[in-house]
C-alpha cells in the first residue's frame, strides 16, 4: 500500500480507557437507579391518592390491583383483540401519513412552484386537528381499520412534512454547488446525493415525533367506536372499571416503548457516520 494511500485512511478511533469504561457504566448505573426510584415513588403517591381519597372515591382504581385486572381482561378475551385491532390501523396510519409527509415536505422545499402552489393550502389545513376529521372519516370509511387509519396519517402527516420542509430548507447551499460540481445536476441525483444525507438527523426525528403522535391520535378515534384498545378503555370507564383502563393505558405505553427503542436503534445505525 503507498504512502498516499496510508495517509488518506481515517485514524482508527482510540480503544476507550478503563476509567472511560468506569465512568460510563456508573452513570448508566446511574440513571437506572434514579429511574427505579422514581418509578417507585410515583407509585407510593398513587397508592396513597388511592387509601385517603384524594381524588373523587371510585375513579382512581389501586394500583396494587392492576396485575389481577390485566389478567381478568386476558381471561375474558378483550386484550389481544383490542391490541391487535390497534396495531392494524396504526401502522397502516403510520406509514401512510410518514410517507406522504416527507414525500411532500421533500417536494415543498425543493420545487419553487410547487412551495408557492401549496403554501396557503399548508395555511388552512395545519391548524384543522387530526379528531376533527372523525367525521368524515365515519362517513367516507365507516367504522373500520381504513377511517382509523385515515385519521392517524393526517396527525403523523404533519410532523413529517414540516420536519422535512424545515431539515431541507437548512441544507448549505454550498452543498449544491459541490454536487453540480461533481455533474448531479438533475432534481434527482441532487436529492438524492445532496437532500437525502442532509436531512436524514431533521427526518428521522420527524419520524420518530409521528411514532409517538399516531398513538395518540388513534386511541382518541377508537374511543368514537373504531375496535381496539381505546373502545376497550371507553366500555370499561362506562361501567367503572378504571383498573382496566389503567390497564389500557399502560399496555399503549409499553408498546410505543418498544416501537421507540426499535425506532432507535434504526436511527443509530442510519446516522452511524455522524461523529
Amino acid at each position: 500500500m503507498s504512502v498516499a494511500k496510508q495517509a488518506s485512511l481515517p485514524a482508527a478511533a482510540p480503544a476507550p480507557s478503563g476509567a472511560l469504561v468506569d465512568a460510563l457504566w456508573r452513570r448508566g448505573l446511574e440513571r437506572v437507579v434514579y429511574g427505579v426510584a422514581g418509578l417507585a415513588l410515583f407509585i407510593v403517591v398513587w397508592r396513597l391518592a388511592y387509601v385517603y381519597g384524594w381524588a373523587p372515591r371510585g375513579t382512581l382504581p389501586d394500583p396494587l390491583s392492576l396485575p389481577s385486572a390485566l389478567f381478568q381482561e386476558i381471561e375474558a378475551g378483550r386484550l389481544w383483540p383490542a391490541a391487535q385491532s390497534s396495531l392494524v390501523h396504526y401502522f397502516w396510519g403510520l406509514g401512510i401519513g410518514t410517507f406522504l409527509g416527507i414525500a411532500f415536505g421533500l417536494a415543498a422545499a425543493t420545487i419553487h412552484r410547487f412551495d408557492l402552489l401549496q403554501a396557503y393550502l399548508v395555511r388552512l389545513l395545519r391548524p384543522i386537528p387530526p379528531l376533527a376529521w372523525v367525521v368524515f372519516a365515519i362517513a367516507w370509511f365507516k367504522v373500520s381499520h381504513t377511517g382509523a387509519a385515515f385519521v392517524i396519517a393526517i396527525g403523523v402527516f404533519w410532523l413529517n412534512y414540516f420536519a422535512t420542509y424545515s431539515a431541507v430548507r437548512s441544507v448549505d447551499p454550498r452543498y449544491y454547488e459541490l454536487a453540480a460540481a461533481f455533474g448531479h445536476n438533475s432534481y434527482f441525483a441532487r436529492a438524492w446525493t445532496v437532500v437525502l444525507p442532509a436531512i436524514s438527523p431533521g427526518l428521522l426525528s420527524g419520524v420518530r415525533a409521528g411514532i409517538g403522535q399516531a398513538w395518540m391520535t388513534l386511541i382518541a378515534a377508537e374511543l368514537l367506536g373504531v375496535p381496539g384498545m381505546g373502545q376497550e378503555m371507553n366500555a370499561a370507564a362506562g361501567v367503572g372499571a378504571y383498573d382496566a383502563v389503567v390497564v389500557y393505558m399502560l399496555i399503549i405505553s409499553v408498546v410505543y416503548t418498544l416501537c421507540d427503542m426499535l425506532f432507535l436503534a434504526f436511527n443509530k445505525w442510519v446516522l452511524q457516520w455522524q461523529p
